[in-house]
């Protein structure tokens, strides 16, 4: 305890007589490395956590249960739908009926009968729209034209990239029909049974299966599938803020509704893909805020290394007066761990009182997802507790280098 007290005062002295612009630089060095160890990583998670959301926000929603194995559709769908409405967890639900079908686009204008018909294979999804646009905000991705009218028969949504316009910027790797847009009439057909419809808008997001869909209202999909039995496809639930989707997941398997329908929360059903994804951009966000920390840790040892040096003589006085060596060197180590600590403390202000909130209402925009910065609270101060080892290594090295060295030698300068 002597030896840390004596170490720490000497430290505290040291930085007190240190130039004061020097200092602000060491701590704004190690600021910016603890804001690279954090951002860059939050940055290259937070692209697809921003994906994410939208998944869940604009499609899976909390809780989606789909046909069990074996089932081509959910099972006795109007009972559970009869339920649903009284559960006080949910704030927000929506009945999908699935399948796929081919748009015809430009027929009334094609002269030669032989020629090469202008049609995309689609999917079609039957929705209420009231409760579909509750549930996903489905009428905020309409970019031309509006959106369904509850009360309207006859028209349809079409997905984006099933324009040739869009289809282009992809390479032509989706389907897609040309000259369509709000107010043009296309053929829908299944099967043997075809239908027209008019062109209400075109949906446009993020969201890959909200893109490549299209909307027609349940009641003409069923007519148009031959759907008589109501069974759906997907019921996809939103939550009340701050309730847990397991807890609601449990309810619904006490209701019986387990015996109908598969019942998956929102991380049980989000394709394995994003979650490795994730994982390998955080490994990569860790690797290159890695390189910032051999960086400033080189940083520090050559300004305790220069800092030690030019004060040898007097390194050499304190032990000729009986000061030991571990003092000493505490000393050096006691400056780096508070420069540690003043640059991670306002790096970690920065982080959480400016940064995060500021990319969670304005995200960055990505072709693919509007990426937000995430740093969870765990994984940052695991990445400080490195930081700070590392430091206080960088301090005792040119601590030690210099304190070792023979006595008088140092004080008369030799080497």
């Amino acid at each position: 305890m002597r030896i840390l007290r004596i170490g720490l005062l000497l430290g505290w002295r040291q930085i007190q007589r240190a130039n004061k612009w020097t200092t602000l630089l060491i701590i704004f060095v190690m600021m910016l490395t603890f804001l690279n160890l954090i951002a860059v990583s939050g940055v290259l998670v937070g692209l697809i956590t921003g994906a994410e959301n939208a998944v869940r926000a604009e499609y899976l929603g909390d809780l989606t249960l789909t046909e069990r194995d074996g089932e081509d559709h959910i099972l006795d769908t109007e009972t559970i739908l009869r339920e649903i409405p009284y559960f006080p967890e949910i704030s927000a639900y929506s009945v999908r009926y699935s399948g796929a079908g081919i748009i015809e686009a430009n027929y009334k204008e094609r002269r030669d009968l032989k020629g090469e018909r202008d049609t995309a294979s689609v999917s079609v999804t039957g929705i209420d729209p009231t409760l579909e646009n509750n549930m996903s905000g489905l009428a905020s991705n309409i970019i031309d034209g509006e959106y369904l009218d509850p009360n309207e028969e006859g028209y349809i949504l079409i997905g984006y990239y099933y324009l040739a316009e869009a289809a282009i910027k992809f390479g032509d790797i989706f389907d897609s029909v040309d000259n369509v847009k709000p107010g043009s009439t296309i053929r829908l057909t299944v099967g043997d049974v075809s239908k027209e419809f008019i062109v209400k808008g075109i949906v446009q997001s993020k969201v890959d299966q909200v893109s490549l869909n299209t909307y027609i209202p349940e009641r003409e999909f069923r007519r148009l599938f031959d759907r008589v039995d109501r069974n759906a496809d997907q019921i996809v639930v939103r939550m009340q803020p701050n309730q847990s989707e397991a807890d609601l997941k449990e309810t619904f398997i006490a209701s019986g509704f387990e015996k109908y329908a598969k019942i998956k929360t929102y991380d049980e059903g989000k394709p394995k893909f994003i979650t490795d994804i994730k994982d390998t951009f955080n490994t990569l966000g860790t690797f290159i805020g890695s390189i910032g920390i051999v960086v400033a840790s080189i940083t520090i040892f050559i300004i305790i290394f220069i800092n030690a040096l030019s004060r040898r003589q007097q390194i050499g006085i304190l032990k000729g007066i009986g000061i030991e060596r571990r003092a000493i060197e505490v000393a050096y180590v006691f400056q780096s761990a508070i420069y540690a600590l003043l640059g991670s403390f306002f790096g970690a202000l920065l982080t959480y009182a400016f940064l995060v909130p500021y990319f969670a209402v304005n995200p960055i925009v990505f072709p693919f997802s509007d990426g937000i910065l995430v740093a969870p609270v765990y994984e940052t101060f695991i990445r400080f507790v490195v930081l700070f080892i590392i430091t206080l290594i960088a301090g005792f090295l040119p601590a030690w280098m210099i304190v070792k060295q023979n006595t008088l030698n140092s004080i008369l300068g030799r080497k």
